[in-house]
């Protein structure tokens, strides 16, 4: 898998409306029924867990310092590739505000803007 990353200054609002990632992790744990099938749910909860300390890998490389302003949230997209919904993370740092949006998907349109940084990081599975 291949996550992209973008750092810019622009997005300030709205935040509350995303699942924090602690509040994302909780309902993977809690609403998944890993009764049912516990392998799919391992390789859910360890896909996931994998994604975010790769997350945190490529914004160390665009520049983040390691901290947050609020929590770090997650998103949704729809993934054009496998027609699932698939998810990223965004996130400011307290120093400059700058925000970090980390994507499945390649966000052109944030890629295009004049003071965006972008870099991408692939995931060994």
């Amino acid at each position: 898998m291949i996550l992209y990353g973008y750092r810019f200054f622009v997005i300030d609002h709205y935040w509350e409306f995303l699942p924090s990632v602690d509040q994302f992790f909780k309902n993977l744990v809690d609403l998944y029924p890993p009764q049912e099938n516990i392998e799919e749910f391992q390789l859910a909860f360890s896909s996931a867990t994998t994604k975010w300390k790769y997350a945190q890998k490529l914004a160390d490389k665009l520049g983040w310092e390691g901290d947050f302003v609020g929590e770090p949230r997650v998103f949704f997209l729809p993934d054009p590739q496998n027609m699932m919904i698939n998810f990223g993370f965004v996130f400011k740092q307290r120093n400059n505000g700058m925000t970090f949006v980390i994507s499945p998907i390649h966000l052109d349109y944030i890629a295009d803007l004049e003071e965006a940084e972008w870099d991408r990081i692939i995931i060994e599975e």
